[in-house]
């Protein structure tokens, strides 16, 4: 059984993190930053030490808790699902120094036995320091064996549609078949992403992108179209995830305009022409 109330007077874990500019390569590196330097010496600011830049969805990578996951809890760990991620970025992130992370459990809905439950948790980033926030992050989770518990569903998270009407802005990103090999060395060591044998005994053909290395590139997709190239005007960022991604394959963000600097998006795998990611909402600094 779920230990839901538990989970939610838990206090929020909190380390000290030594972020070092290596880190934020590796990051940069892992959500496709090499290839697009190679074609576009702008691009060089995320990986070349002289002048580099954290791009904003490193902070989703930021002293990673897994706190949750403590037995007492009662979290069927083979069981969960990554369901979305979201980004609030209130100034940009230094690519280095030091810094403390926190990570509490902020709600938990109850679909019932069948559907089980869904977590979200938030991460909050400060310089080591300073009382003011440089970003949070929110991850939703789902339990699919956890529902049953007594909670309520009432609030759980819901995908938006995009707009009906053709997106105004698309653009396409390859993915490359190391991609994953590189993005694992920001700390998701799952050998589903890495391991042909234990991606076929989960069910898949082979080795699946991280999820949150579809995210990064995604996010470059918004970054490069809806913020003319400028990653320090992404101030919101948040999906759901809805299918895996295969390393190599290519992805196609439409987005909508949907004013006061927000956009809607969505993003395809266009090799097999099926949405990896729904219900997009981002804003853009002016």
């Amino acid at each position: 059984m779920l230990a839901a109330d538990d989970l939610l007077a838990s206090a929020p874990d909190t380390k000290s993190v030594e972020w070092l500019e290596r880190d934020s390569i590796i990051y940069n590196l892992g959500i496709g930053y090499g290839p697009a330097a190679i074609e576009d010496e702008t691009k060089l600011k995320y990986l070349l030490e002289d002048r580099l830049v954290a791009f904003p969805t490193m902070a989703t990578v930021m002293g990673m808790s897994m706190a949750i996951f403590d037995k007492r809890f009662g979290i069927a760990y083979n069981a969960v699902l990554h369901g979305e991620e979201w980004i609030d970025i209130h100034r940009p992130l230094p690519a280095s120094g030091s810094f403390e992370v926190s990570t509490g459990v902020e709600k938990i809905w109850d679909r019932g036995s069948e559907k089980g439950a869904i977590l979200q948790t938030k991460k909050t980033i400060r310089v080591a320091g300073d009382n003011d926030p440089i970003a949070d992050t929110r991850t939703v989770l789902m339990l699919r064996q956890n529902g049953g518990f007594g909670g309520s569903e009432e609030g759980a998270p819901r995908v938006e549609s995009p707009p009906e009407r053709d997106p105004e802005i698309t653009i396409a990103l390859a993915t490359q078949p190391e991609q994953a090999l590189i993005y694992r060395l920001s700390g998701d060591h799952n050998p589903l992403h890495a391991d042909p044998q234990v991606a076929m005994k989960a069910g898949f053909p082979g080795p699946i992108l991280h999820g949150m290395a579809t995210y990064g590139v995604v996010a470059r997709s918004i970054v490069e179209a809806a913020c003319d190239g400028d990653e320090a005007r992404l101030s919101k960022f948040g999906m759901r995830f809805s299918n895996p991604v295969y390393p190599g394959e290519t992805l196609r963000t439409d987005i909508w305009t949907i004013g006061e600097g927000n956009v809607a998006f969505q993003a395809t795998a266009v090799e097999r022409d099926v949405l990896v990611a729904t219900g997009g909402r981002a804003n853009v600094r002016n």
